[in-house]
């Protein structure tokens, strides 16, 4: 499993590849839109990470905010950023990951 950390909510940059106005995540957020914010832009090993079937998008407190099937990744310059179909409604989502995010990058690989 792939498992990318995300930080606190903050303005996107205006070139942004995702073409998205914050990243990150904030309290409350939906499924939907910690997935948008925490699918891309990484930097990461593309056949390792489509070889890694799914994805969770955590906050730092290890809590899972969304879970996705990899269905493929879209190059953003020298960056990714995953496609998949968001498992809604997913059991993990909500709770304690138990998978501690040991790495000090954002993108680990479980």
């Amino acid at each position: 499993m792939l498992q990318i950390q995300i930080g606190a909510e903050r303005a996107a940059d205006a070139d942004d590849w995702l073409e998205r106005s914050t990243l990150g995540w904030r309290p409350g957020m939906s499924e939907d839109e910690a997935w948008e914010a925490g699918r891309g832009v990484w930097k990461f090993n593309a056949d390792r990470a489509l070889s890694q079937g799914e994805v969770q998008i955590i906050n730092t407190e290890g809590m899972v905010l969304a879970v996705a099937k990899i269905t493929g990744i879209s190059k953003c310059g020298d960056r990714y950023a995953l496609e998949g179909d968001l498992l809604r409604g997913d059991p993990r989502v909500g709770r304690s990951t138990p998978s501690p995010h040991l790495s000090r990058n954002p993108v680990t690989y479980i």
